[in-house]
């Protein structure tokens, strides 16, 4: 992470050593919430909307833009580690499975990851790591329509990911997109690719996901009282 810097991959601003403690401190910017934590408040009233799933895709996809030109792979993409800041703006957090590889040996045999989120072939490597985020992605979008990850219902992984519940509710453009996200690795398109999708195109504005956090805490607000009453 040294050295890098981009406005939707969580800043690190320094790392401290405690030689009494025994213990290593990081300080990083403080952000408000998980988008995990935005996913668990649908079921108390939260609307994810098309254009708004599309503004956090994007953010992603900026992140691991500019990741592939440095040739890493986070390899842990998914909603617990996009953190989201008070502006609205996602970012990509907790680069512990990440690896630095090179455009002639992008290949890892080590198996990461959290696998309602994995990549198909990262269950049976070797694969290509700079491939493997934009299924993950992909992953963290069916997650937002669904509320929950992809196989998290019937534990059954496969190679392409189970038809949504309700999929009337969603755009064309947010199907297309999806099935991109699970083609093979051979013709998964990648984050430069993506960005040219109509689905991408039509994301909503930052003041729009300000606003949504607005609501995640007026709905945390109300369970906290019906909890206390």
């Amino acid at each position: 992470m040294r050295g890098l810097g981009h406005e939707n991959v969580l800043g690190m601003d320094g790392v401290y050593v405690d030689l009494v403690e025994d213990s290593l401190w990081v300080r990083m910017e403080l952000m408000e919430r998980s988008l995990a934590d935005i996913i668990g408040l649908v079921g108390n009233g939260l609307m994810l909307q098309d254009r708004m799933i599309a503004r956090f895709a994007s953010d992603v996809l900026h992140a691991l833009d500019f990741l592939l030109k440095h040739n890493i792979a986070h390899r842990d993409v998914r909603s617990d580690n996009l953190l989201l800041n008070k502006h609205g703006v996602l970012k990509l957090a907790d680069f512990s499975n990440a690896v630095q590889v090179t455009q002639q040996s992008p290949m890892r045999s080590d198996i990461v990851g959290v696998a309602f989120w994995q990549a198909p072939e990262v269950r049976r490597p070797p694969y290509n790591a700079l491939k493997v985020d934009v299924w993950s992605l992909g992953a963290t979008v069916w997650e937002m329509a669904q509320t929950e990850p992809p196989f998290a219902e019937t534990q059954q992984l496969a190679e392409r990911w189970p038809p949504l519940r309700q999929p009337e509710l969603y755009s064309p453009a947010f199907h297309d997109f999806l099935r991109k996200c699970s083609e093979p690795a051979v013709s998964r398109p990648g984050a430069a690719e993506l960005f040219k999708s109509s689905f991408i195109n039509n994301a909503c504005g930052r003041q729009v996901i300000v606003q949504l956090l607005s609501q995640c805490m007026a709905i945390e607000g109300s369970l906290q009282e019906e909890t206390m009453s």
